[in-house]
């Protein structure tokens, strides 16, 4: 009994493994509340992360301890927002790319969700970096001359870059598998089912001769 054309399931594990380290190092990254902080001589340092973002609820009017304004809060928001969504997105490139799909059209969704996972990643730590340095600033003008503080990056921070490194790796992962579709021939066989045939063919040829 002759079965129909077989469908690749269009699994990529390589991508799927590497994402799935990059969504782990991403959520340890969100969890742990450091990514920048301010120490000023004398009192308990002043953290902010993604955990600084929750514990505002909602009011983004200015920071308490005067270290940012409206615009740093703003950014702070923003870069929690990227960190979450590329959670979210991270995930589901890993599922789908863990399981694959016979759908024509869900073959480019995981490349798609690998790609937004990474500039997402990029964005968060990108954005952390700018505020980095926008603090290093504020704290060198005049209204904080009197208190000397030191701002140091966090190891949220250092987590972040692993799960930069692991989304663009990711992504890079997928490209092929857009090219390792199987090719129908014109007799509506397979490659593989022609790679059979081949030495078959070769071998009825010797034996007529």
């Amino acid at each position: 009994m002759a079965g129909g054309p077989r469908v690749s399931h269009n699994r990529n594990l390589p991508a799927a493994v590497t994402q799935c380290f990059s969504v782990v190092a991403l959520c340890t990254a969100v969890a742990d509340p450091n990514w920048f902080q301010v120490v000023p001589n004398g009192t308990s340092p002043q953290i902010y992360g993604v955990a600084y973002v929750v514990q505002l609820q909602g009011n983004i009017s200015a920071d308490p301890n005067t270290i940012m304004n409206y615009e740093g809060i703003s950014l702070l928001i923003v870069m929690a927002t990227c960190s979450y969504i590329g959670i979210l997105t991270g995930f589901g490139a890993f599922i789908l790319s863990f399981l694959g799909s016979k759908h024509p059209l869900l073959f480019n969704v995981p490349i798609m969700l690998h790609f937004i996972t990474a500039i997402l990643d990029i964005g968060s730590l990108a954005l952390c970096s700018y505020l980095f340095f926008q603090v290093k600033t504020r704290l060198r003008r005049k209204e904080f001359e009197k208190t000397t503080m030191q701002t140091t990056l966090g190891e949220s921070y250092v987590i972040a870059i692993f799960a930069v490194m692991f989304a663009v790796t990711a992504s890079a992962l997928s490209l092929p598998k857009t090219f390792l579709k199987e090719v129908r021939v014109s007799d509506g066989r397979t490659e593989e089912e022609n790679t059979l045939i081949a030495p078959q063919s070769s071998g009825t040829r010797e034996e007529s001769g």
